[in-house]
């Protein structure tokens, strides 16, 4: 006999998940299959508390959030679970259901040394340490917990497997700590935490697991963090494809965000520093958004001509910035390369590309207002062209695009797709495209062809992850509820 609680969790599984009954199954079995493993491993620990964090898709707006301009994502219905359970004093233990993720454990406390680099255990840590130094949660007084953790976002794909997994330790530790929360403010607070990991991202990843609306899209602006939600349509569907090329947040792929994070902070010290010459009064900007020609009372076209002036078109070397600036070499790699860690960005031996790297953010900026307003009034070809629009300059100006994933736009705009673009970091992971629903079918398996089978197969020199299921790498988003304790 089913039991009230069963239906009432099966209703409220069914509400998170902004499906219909008869796609509720897989979930059920999921979260049962969690919870059985949990009582497994920890035994009978009373009532289990379960908290879960959605990841995202991206629908336009890459590499904005960081440079303080607007984004537009969805949450989609892959996501982070924890089952957990106090501990008796403020031991931090972990059972990943991925057997590939070893078990963690350490103590909650405002400094906690960090795994090596890439460690899935320092997302969790990120959260804790993050939380206590924000004084959310009493160092001394701060209670630890049990945890089984499972995920069904694809790692390092673009779709913020690490940020729901810092989101989703919060809300753990939180919970333990009998602790309230207001979600714009915790959005703020875990985007802080989350550079322990070493990447100096924005606040999209964990602003939108947070806050996410089940069946629809939220335009984010930051400095202050505010949302709009925009209805999802119901005349097409964003797919997600996966390139199968790992975008890693460790090593290389880490490096190559953070240069752009500060070849963008380059270029803002740059262009205020000129504005404040010509001007003739103090221009400051910390973010490229403090310089948009609103701010500025100037118009959009002044402004192009002046960051065109200040920047030049060529990339800079560091002293060449160092003399335009009228500092010391060593003065502007620490004002402007260091990151949070106290790591130095390196100089790249091209030089530093600012100008690409400015025309890329504020264009982009601009297509997430209209792409906003073309999603609000249903107007799906101006969308998908905009998200056209999106991935060439990502592939251009910030140059975080890669073979795979161009060949993957080209195969979906070949199979349906009215519009399609890279979506995330860059630099593999995944694609987003709009497809209309009539046309979903085919283009599920036109790309699965294309792509999957005839373009890995005759790629063999290329590395690409290997998957169980297409329905895990190639599959339609539906917008979820944003994160917290089911």
């Amino acid at each position: 006999m089913i039991s009230n609680a069963d239906v009432q969790f099966s209703e409220r599984l069914q509400a998170v998940y902004h499906c219909p009954a008869d796609e509720l199954p897989p979930h059920l079995i999921r979260y049962t299959r969690l919870i059985d493993s949990f009582h497994t491993r920890y035994g009978d620990t009373g009532t289990a508390t379960i908290v879960r964090a959605p990841g995202r898709v991206n629908l336009i707006g890459e590499h904005t959030d960081y440079n303080g301009y607007p984004v537009l994502p969805m949450t989609i219905d892959r996501d982070i679970v924890f089952i957990i359970a106090p501990s008796e004093g403020n031991e931090i233990n972990l059972t990943n259901e991925d057997p590939s993720f070893g078990e963690r454990s350490f103590t909650a406390s405002r400094t906690i040394t960090p795994y090596k680099q890439g460690d899935w255990g320092n997302y969790v840590k990120a959260a804790v340490q993050g939380l206590i130094h924000e004084g959310v949660v009493e160092e001394r007084s701060a209670k630890g917990f049990r945890a089984v953790v499972g995920g069904t976002i694809p790692g390092s794909a673009g779709l913020s497997s690490s940020s729901a997994l810092v989101v989703a330790s919060g809300l753990a530790f939180l919970a333990v700590n009998d602790k309230s929360f207001e979600p714009m403010l915790l959005a703020d607070q875990l985007a802080r935490a989350e550079r322990y990991v070493g990447m100096e991202g924005g606040g999209m990843d964990q602003a939108i697991s947070l806050l996410g609306v089940a069946g629809k899209a939220l335009k984010i602006n930051f400095y202050p963090l505010r949302q709009e939600s925009i209805q999802l349509p119901e005349s097409a569907a964003f797919v997600v494809c996966n390139s199968l090329v790992q975008a890693s947040k460790s090593e290389s792929g880490r490096d190559a965000y953070n240069l752009r994070v500060v070849e963008c902070r380059v270029a803002a010290a740059l262009f205020s520093s000129s504005l404040s010459k010509k001007l003739g009064k103090p221009i400051t900007a910390r973010l490229l958004s403090d310089l948009a020609p609103s701010l500025l009372h100037r118009t959009e076209r002044e402004v192009e001509q002046d960051a065109r002036m200040a920047l030049g078109t060529q990339p800079l070397s560091l002293l060449e910035i160092a003399l335009r600036l009228g500092e010391d070499p060593s003065e502007v790699r620490r004002r402007l390369c260091t990151l949070k860690d106290g790591s130095v960005v390196a100089e790249p031996p091209e030089g530093f590309k600012l100008w690409q790297r400015y025309r890329h953010v504020v264009s982009e900026a601009a297509r997430v207002e209209r792409a906003a307003a073309a999603l609000s009034s249903g107007a799906l070809d101006e969308f998908a062209a905009l998200m056209n629009e999106s991935h060439a300059s990502c592939r251009d100006d910030y140059e975080v695009s890669c073979d795979e994933l161009e060949a993957l736009v080209t195969i979906a705009r070949g199979h349906g797709a009215i519009g399609a673009r890279l979506t995330g970091a860059g630099f593999g992971g995944c694609t987003v495209n709009i497809v209309p629903v009539e046309h979903v079918g085919r283009f599920l398996s036109g790309v699965r062809r294309a792509y999957y089978e005839t373009y890995r197969r005759d790629h063999p020199e290329k590395i690409f992850v290997p998957f169980r299921s297409i329905d895990d790498v190639l599959f339609v988003c539906r917008a979820t509820k944003g994160a917290g304790v089911v």
